[in-house]
């Protein structure tokens, strides 16, 4: 399907945003009640996802909430009966932003994360649809990103997939390199970090002219705040 306006592509697929002014081009959020491995981290304290700032926003903001899940709904009901139909409104919307913003990069999910390998196979083709813009797909959900590739599943080299540890101060996980994808981490400050520390916190939490997350292999560490 073949997409001519903003406005089809959204009532379609859901909302690609340009409003995050935190980081360059564009990105797509997702319901984060609706996370799987986050669901479960949410309550354990001492987590990445403990007092997660996503469902706070969702709690505070009505309009976000529905916005969300919204996204979330079309996301996993479009991808399970007409994949190709998403895709494309995807690629339409990230394009159209690059264009918009001057910057060719992309974030999955600012909020929420991966639901199924289907959504995984999706993403992967929006990237290849999509050769001028790098994306960044930070997850939790490891299992997934292994089916995937257990079955065959390829990375698109514009598709930078970091694959989450799931609490403060653990160390990269170790089955990323056999995956072929690259890993992120959080630290207290003052604690030692693997890699690239993320500059956000020193420059009003925005990335700023860093681009590591999008381009870099290296395990990216971000400091607890």
């Amino acid at each position: 399907m073949m997409f001519t306006t903003l406005k089809s592509a959204r009532e379609v697929a859901g909302n690609v945003s340009t409003g995050n002014s935190k980081m360059p081009g564009s990105t797509l959020a997702l319901d984060a009640f609706a996370c799987k491995v986050g669901d479960r981290l949410a309550k354990i304290s001492g987590s990445v996802c403990s007092g997660c700032y996503a469902r706070r926003i969702q709690r505070m903001r009505p309009s976000v909430q529905k916005g969300w899940a919204h996204n979330q709904e079309l996301a996993v009901n479009l991808i399970n009966s007409a994949p190709d139909k998403w895709i494309s409104a995807m690629v339409f919307q990230i394009g159209k932003a690059a264009i918009k913003t001057g910057e060719s990069f992309h974030r999955w999910f600012d909020s929420g994360d991966l639901d199924s390998v289907e959504m995984l196979q999706a993403i992967a083709k929006v990237a290849r649809q999509t050769p001028e813009i790098k994306h960044w797909l930070p997850t939790r959900e490891t299992a997934i990103v292994k089916a995937y590739r257990d079955a065959g599943g390829t990375i698109p080299r514009n598709l930078r997939i970091r694959l989450s540890s799931t609490m403060i101060g653990d160390r990269p996980i170790a089955s990323a390199k056999r995956l072929g994808v690259s890993t992120s981490t959080v630290h207290r400050n003052g604690q030692p970090f693997e890699g690239h520390q993320c500059p956000a916190p020193d420059q009003g939490n925005a990335c700023g002219a860093c681009r590591h997350c999008w381009t870099s292999p290296v395990n990216v560490s971000y400091r607890k705040h």
